[in-house]
């Protein structure tokens, strides 16, 4: 606050509003300013001028209430401390309630003003307000009213909210980013609802949120409420916690305490919103840097779903170790909730049987034989040799074109006018759509074969074991690694056995492969039914998600003994 030397002459000029909205009503900050120098103009004193935003309704001095929410009025408080000093004499407000409209804090006010012989001008009158009973009672009275009327209208304001949430509407403010509001509901957005998707899709595969906001930029997604080009790192934690993202939106009724729950369109599976929350609470306030990638790392879990640690080699360990993080955080002391978890288990062997699990549980599983059979086949041939060759071509001249700017790309970085950090983002760009290009050559290839066959049956079984035949000697764990996040969602550790030496596993596919079902199509009187080639049609039922599967220590067994 401004010193002055001169307090007798000096017109302190306390201009305050509750909201940014009360801008339009005629009470805002400038106008109350004017209105005071116009005042102190007309009294031949100088103006010092205070402009603050903060309740009335509540305590001026500066606090936390019991819901840890901060009030106060921090430049009000020095005025008053400085009066308590003797060293204003003067004090205009538009209004009395702009000092307060907390009852107890008006009379303590006008007692310190009282008490300080401090001249108190309110709106356009030029003479001071009289401190006797009568004014006090009239301002007490008056200060309670408005008190009440306030708390009424905040009342009614809340109730008319709820009943509008109640009828469907969402009441936040504007939507979330990946819907849009139409009549006060809300509506998936076709374009943004996908980049949510991808983005729960990449955080549950294990990518951060910086690798995110990366991949957003390169594409040109910009958060649909801010002015720069990039997503802040707050704003994906806030799109990952959203619950309005599985079909839930809560509004709580600050009035009664009471929480309203509607439902609204689901865009995220509920498995992975619940997976990734567990992921947030284990991470939160870990921010250390990654030096090494591990096979299963965030997908295998502690029986509550809260990720395992993943151990390497030191002067203590001599296995790389998947441990039960509540046993770290008790060793550290740290509070934890108890887990059945008490052996670790060792990364070699836990990686292994996973992996041989996946490809044997894919070898049997009828749904991937099928998604095989359709990338090779196709459903039905929707285009002519001469198409595919187009089709072929085109991609082969992107494929040229792409090589044309990476070299671009690498002449611009070597040459300095790319930063480092911008160039690896373009590489990986390019490099992604190459990948993606090339599969599509593939397929379209693939195509073409069973068009030359024509009627013919292709060997796609063939196929199908021979790809798993080469992944069975896979040892690139970023490859591994593609394929298990594809097909798995979470590996479960229950417990562990004293008796049998062994933990039992729950494995989660992301699509029903296991114990699936082939079956052929019936006619009414129980012949087959044939397609226009005169082959048996048949379908696919849908099998399990989940599987429990005891993973036995081949060594503690003596396994080779049995044999």
């Amino acid at each position: 606050m401004k010193k002055v030397k001169d307090i007798n002459n000096t017109l302190f000029i306390y201009c305050r509003v509750s909201t940014s909205g009360q801008e339009q009503d005629g009470s805002s900050l400038g106008i109350q300013k004017d209105r005071g120098i116009k005042l102190s103009k007309k009294m031949n004193l100088s103006p010092v001028v205070i402009q603050e935003q903060g309740s009335g309704m509540k305590p001026y001095i500066p606090h936390t209430d019991e819901k840890g929410k901060k009030w106060g009025r921090p430049l009000f408080t020095e005025l008053m401390d400085e009066l308590e000093d003797g060293k204003i004499k003067n004090v205009w407000v538009d209004e009395d309630t702009r000092l307060t409209r907390f009852d107890q804090d008006q009379q303590f006010i006008h007692l310190s003003m009282k008490k300080k012989d401090v001249n108190l001008f309110v709106g356009t009158s030029t003479s001071p307000k009289k401190w006797d009973w009568i004014t006090d009672l009239v301002d007490t009275i008056i200060t309670k009213v408005n008190q009440q009327q306030i708390r009424t209208q905040v009342r009614k304001s809340i109730r008319s909210r709820v009943k509008l949430f109640n009828e469907g509407c969402y009441m936040k403010g504007e939507s979330p980013f990946g819907y849009k509001l139409v009549d006060k509901k809300l509506e998936i957005d076709e374009e943004q609802s996908e980049w949510v998707k991808k983005i729960y899709n990449w955080y549950d595969d294990g990518k951060s949120t910086i690798w995110i906001r990366n991949e957003l930029f390169v594409n040109g997604v910009r958060p649909p409420r801010s002015l720069t080009e990039w997503f802040p790192l707050r704003s994906i934690s806030v799109i990952l916690q959203n619950e309005n993202y599985i079909g839930k939106d809560v509004y709580h009724d600050k009035s009664t305490s009471i929480t309203h729950t509607n439902k609204c369109p689901s865009l995220v599976d509920k498995d992975i919103f619940d997976s990734i929350q567990k992921k947030f609470n284990h991470n939160r306030g870990h921010y250390q840097k990654v030096k090494r990638d591990f096979l299963l790392k965030g997908i295998i879990k502690c029986s509550d779903g809260t990720p395992m640690n993943c151990i390497g080699l030191n002067s203590v360990n001599k296995h790389e170790l998947y441990r039960c993080n509540h046993s770290s955080r008790m060793y550290l002391k740290r509070k934890t909730t108890p887990c059945p978890i008490k052996k670790s288990l060792r990364m070699v062997d836990t990686n292994k049987y996973v992996w041989d699990l996946l490809l044997n549980t894919l070898g049997m599983s009828y749904n991937y034989k099928e998604e095989i059979k359709k990338e090779i086949m196709g459903n039905k041939p929707q285009y002519s040799k001469r198409s595919y060759n187009l089709k072929i071509k085109k991609f082969i001249k992107e494929l040229m074109d792409m090589d044309e700017r990476k070299m671009d790309l690498e002449t611009r970085y070597y040459g300095g006018e790319l930063i480092k950090k911008k160039y690896g983002i373009l590489m990986d760009t390019i490099e992604t759509k190459e990948n993606e290009i090339m599969t599509k050559v593939e397929k379209y290839r693939f195509q073409l074969q069973s068009l030359d066959q024509k009627s013919k049956w292709v060997d796609w079984l063939g196929v199908h074991f021979d790809r798993l035949d080469i992944l069975r000697q896979e040892t690139d764990y970023t490859e591994m690694r593609k394929w298990i996040t594809k097909y798995i969602h979470e590996v479960i550790v229950l417990d562990y056995s004293k008796d049998t030496r062994q933990h039992t596993l729950v494995i989660k596919f992301r699509l029903p492969l296991f114990n699936d079902k082939f079956v052929w199509k019936l006619n009414k009187d129980g012949t087959h039914k044939t397609d226009k080639y005169g082959r048996w049609v048949y379908e696919i039922l849908d099998g399990e998600t989940k599987m429990t599967n005891p993973f036995i220590h081949q060594k503690s067994l003596n396994r080779y003994r049995f044999c």
